[in-house]
C-alpha cells in the first residue's frame, strides 16, 4: 500500500487549525483570523484563537481603489498589483501567528478570499450576458510564500453556474448562527451590506441572504472628502451624530433602482462607489447641508435601506426576533442606533453576543468555507446567489507544507 499523500494526510485530520484572510470593499485592509474548528458537517464548533488586521499602505488602497472605481490602468497595473496584495495577505498571516506566538507550520490551510477590485454579476445592466468578478492576491501566490495549502477564488465558480457569486457568507451563517429556537438575522455592514435570514431550525434551502445596498462605502468616501485631515473613516460615527440626516436627500437616493430589486442580488463599487458618493454630497451642498449633516444623511441612508430590505424581502416570508451585526459599521452609532429604533421592537446585538467579535466574523467565514472545499462538501447556498446548482466553490493550491 502506498503512504498516504499530505494532502491525504490534511483531510483525514478531525480538528484543523486554520487562517481566514478577508479584505473587504472598504478596503481598509486585511482581517485575518486563527480558529480551531472540526470536521463536522451539520453542527461545528469553532473557536477564534487569534485576530489581526494590517492595513494596506496608503499608496496600495489608492491604487487599489482606483481600479475597482473603473480609473485608467493597463494589465501590467494589475499583474503588479496581484503581487502586492498577496504579498500583503502573507505578511498578515505571519504577523497574526506571531500574534498568537505560534508556528506558521502549525496551520493546516489557508482560507483567503482575496480583494474583489471589480464584480459585474448577471443582470448588473451592462448591456450583455457575459459576467464576471475578479479578486486579487491569487491562492497560488499566498501558499508559496507562506508554504501553507491555500484555498481562494471562491466567487468564479458561482458566477460560472450564472450566480451572483455573492454572498458567500451565508453557508457559513448556516452552519455556525442559526438557532433551534430563534428567528435570526445575521447581518454584516462593511463597505456593502449584507444580511443572512435563518429561520428558526431552518435547512439550507430557507436561508434568505443578499446585499441590502451601501454600509459604510458610501460614509467613508464622503468622510475623506469632508474631513481629509481626521483619517479615513468617522470613529463609531461621531461625526456623524452630531449631524441632522436630511429625509429628503435619503429619500432621493433610496429611489436608486438597486433597492427595489428583489433577490438574489449583490453590490459593489459599480452601484455604490465614488460617483454615487458625489452626486451625494453634491445634493447635499445644494441643500445648504453641513458637513455633519450630510454624514447623518449617509448614515441614515445605510440604516433605512437596510431596514426597508428586511421589511419587503424578509418579514413576508417570515418572523423576525433579533437581529446580530458584524462589519465596521457594527460600530458605528450612527448607523446602529437609527437601525434599532426602525427594527423595534426586534432585538439588534453585536456578533460579538455570539463569541466572535465583528470585525474578525467574515475572515472566521472564509476559513470556513475552505474547510468545505478541502473536505469536498457543496458551500454555497445558491437559492442566495441564484446560481444554477450548488457546487463545491474554491480553488486549491497546495503549500510546501504538502
Amino acid at each position: 500500500m502506498k503512504p498516504a499523500s499530505g494532502l491525504q494526510r490534511l483531510l483525514s485530520k478531525d480538528e484543523f487549525l486554520a487562517v481566514g484572510l478577508m479584505s473587504g470593499t472598504s478596503m481598509d485592509g486585511i482581517d485575518a483570523a486563527l480558529v480551531q474548528m472540526d470536521a463536522g458537517l451539520e453542527q461545528s464548533n469553532i473557536e477564534l484563537v487569534a485576530f489581526k488586521t494590517r492595513p494596506y499602505p496608503e499608496e496600495l488602497k489608492d491604487n487599489l481603489m482606483e481600479l475597482a472605481t473603473g480609473q485608467e490602468c493597463t494589465a501590467e497595473d494589475i499583474a503588479l498589483l496581484q503581487t502586492s496584495v498577496a504579498v500583503g495577505f502573507a505578511n498578515c498571516f505571519f504577523e497574526l501567528m506571531r500574534t498568537a506566538g505560534m508556528d506558521s507550520e502549525d496551520v493546516d490551510f489557508i482560507g483567503s478570499h482575496g480583494q474583489t477590485v471589480a464584480h459585474a454579476p448577471p443582470s448588473s445592466g451592462r448591456g450583455h450576458e457575459i459576467a464576471g468578478t475578479l479578486q486579487l492576491g491569487p491562492p497560488g501566490m499566498i501558499a508559496a510564500l507562506t508554504g501553507i495549502t491555500t484555498v481562494g477564488d471562491f466567487r468564479v465558480g458561482d458566477i460560472a453556474l450564472g450566480g451572483q457569486g455573492a454572498p458567500l457568507s451565508p453557508y457559513a451563517d448556516y452552519l455556525l448562527r442559526r438557532s433551534e429556537n430563534v428567528n435570526r438575522i445575521i447581518l454584516n455592514i462593511g463597505g456593502i451590506a449584507n444580511l443572512t435570514y435563518l429561520p428558526r431550525n431552518c435547512k439550507r434551502e430557507a436561508v434568505i441572504a443578499f446585499d441590502t445596498g451601501p454600509g459604510n462605502m458610501v460614509l467613508d468616501a464622503l468622510f475623506r472628502a469632508l474631513y481629509p485631515t481626521k483619517g479615513s473613516y468617522d470613529q463609531a460615527g461621531e461625526n456623524a451624530r452630531r449631524g441632522e440626516p436630511s429625509k429628503e436627500l435619503v429619500d432621493k437616493f433610496l429611489t436608486h433602482p438597486y433597492f427595489e430589486n428583489a433577490p438574489p442580488k449583490t453590490s459593489g463599487h459599480r452601484e455604490f462607489g465614488t460617483p454615487f458618493a458625489w452626486e451625494f454630497l453634491s445634493q447635499g451642498k445644494e441643500r445648504g447641508l453641513k458637513r455633519e449633516d450630510i454624514l447623518a444623511s449617509a448614515a441614515s441612508l445605510t440604516a433605512r435601506s437596510i431596514a426597508g430590505a428586511i421589511e419587503e424581502f424578509v418579514q413576508p416570508r417570515g418572523e423576525v426576533d433579533e437581529v446580530y451585526l458584524s462589519g465596521g459599521g457594527a460600530r458605528n452609532k450612527a448607523i446602529t442606533n437609527e437601525l434599532e429604533a426602525l427594527l423595534e421592537p426586534v432585538q439588534v446585538r453585536p456578533i460579538d453576543d455570539l463569541g466572535i467579535p465583528a470585525e474578525a466574523k467574515e475572515a472566521v467565514d472564509f476559513a470556513v468555507l475552505a474547510r468545505e472545499t478541502l473536505l469536498v462538501r457543496k458551500n454555497v447556498i445558491s437559492s442566495a446567489t441564484g446560481a444554477s446548482k450548488e457546487t463545491i466553490l474554491g480553488t486549491i493550491a497546495l503549500g510546501s507544507d504538502l
